[in-house]
């Protein structure tokens, strides 16, 4: 349902299948299946999002696809597994994607503050939204503080840019940004070296995660090998996750995970609702995220409507079990229904 190309940008039809068919089996349900195996109550679960979308204008304007499904990633581990989700965004999104982690219910608190709220025997639902810097050597010293000095459990990259082989980040159609986007490779390799688990999910292709199955993906991809910006590395990030999850939308993604996490551990609730769905979008509109493909300041994303977003998760939702009766249905049937 998640791969269906209502937007038509004809990109998640070549990239879907392409991972599918890699791994063998389903995306978002192997992605939670490691979530839930590799995350421990207390643990840390660093979530990277955040895309200035249009850096060569201002760095003030980033889109609505991320946050969202950064967000329901972070509900969902942190009423799920009890972990302690930590977004990571550039220092000019942290007012937006803290609005967005309380639309979803969550209490944004200093990450310190967050661990120990992170206690079951505390009445709360803590998360953390901490500026992610551009700097390499800034980044760096993140990426040591949070790996160092706290417990990891998984590293979840949802809609955010990846560096290709030659060092360079780009748009989905070859624009490089790299100047405009927190480093992210340091951190992956260090959570690769340190068996945390790692994830990645977008929609175009330059995402990190799509640079999975040794890179494959830049021989079939638009911009895969020549990006056309002059640094002849193409779109297509170099670092490797452990799982990629590809979807129509990068929020979808993030809520296909939520969706197969839920169904996992038998929690309806760890997949969001309608009504936080609309929060989320209200949040991101107010505080100036954009459609990415629009530029409106709507409660929109991927240039699909709200209403388009809302049937994607009440969908989801009844796929988890939510208004879903099974006891009216024979359990022994044969034939066909009258």
């Amino acid at each position: 349902m998640l791969s269906i190309d209502l937007p038509q940008r004809d990109r998640i039809g070549v990239i879907y299948p392409h991972f599918r068919q890699h791994y063998g089996t389903p995306l978002s349900l192997l992605a939670a299946r490691l979530l839930r195996d590799s995350v421990r109550p207390g643990d840390l679960v660093l979530i990277a999002t955040g895309w200035l979308n249009r850096p060569y204008i201002s760095h003030r304007i980033a889109e609505s696809d991320g946050p969202t499904g950064a967000a329901a990633l972070a509900r969902a581990v942190q009423i799920g597994l009890g972990a302690v989700p930590v977004l990571l965004v550039e220092p000019e999104l942290v007012p937006a994607m803290t609005a967005v982690v309380h639309a979803a219910g969550l209490s944004c608190l200093e990450l310190d503050e967050a661990v120990a709220a992170g206690s079951p025997d505390v009445l709360l639902h803590p998360a953390a939204v901490i500026p992610h810097p551009v700097d390499p050597r800034a980044a760096g010293r993140l990426t040591t503080r949070l790996l160092e000095t706290y417990p990891v459990g998984a590293f979840v990259a949802i809609e955010k840019g990846g560096a290709n082989e030659r060092g360079r980040v780009h748009m989905s159609q070859g624009r490089e940004c790299t100047a405009s986007v927190a480093p992210t490779t340091d951190l992956i390799n260090g959570c690769r070296q340190r068996g945390i688990a790692t994830i990645g999910i977008g929609d175009g292709g330059n995402e990190i995660g799509m640079g999975n199955a040794q890179g494959s993906l830049r021989q079939i991809l638009p911009y895969g090998l020549d990006c056309g910006c002059g640094c002849g590395g193409g779109v297509v990030p170099a670092a490797e996750t452990d799982v990629v999850v590809p979807a129509t939308v990068s929020n979808w993604g993030g809520y296909g995970i939520c969706a197969a996490l839920a169904a996992l551990l038998g929690q309806v609730e760890v997949m969001h609702d309608e009504r936080t769905e609309h929060r989320m979008l209200q949040a991101c509109a107010r505080h100036g995220l954009i459609d990415g493909v629009t530029g409106f300041t709507e409660p929109t994303s991927d240039g699909l409507d709200e209403e388009v977003h809302l049937a994607v998760v009440a969908l989801l939702r009844t796929l988890v079990g939510v208004g879903v009766d099974p006891s009216a249905w024979p359990q022994h049937a044969t034939g066909t229904s009258p």
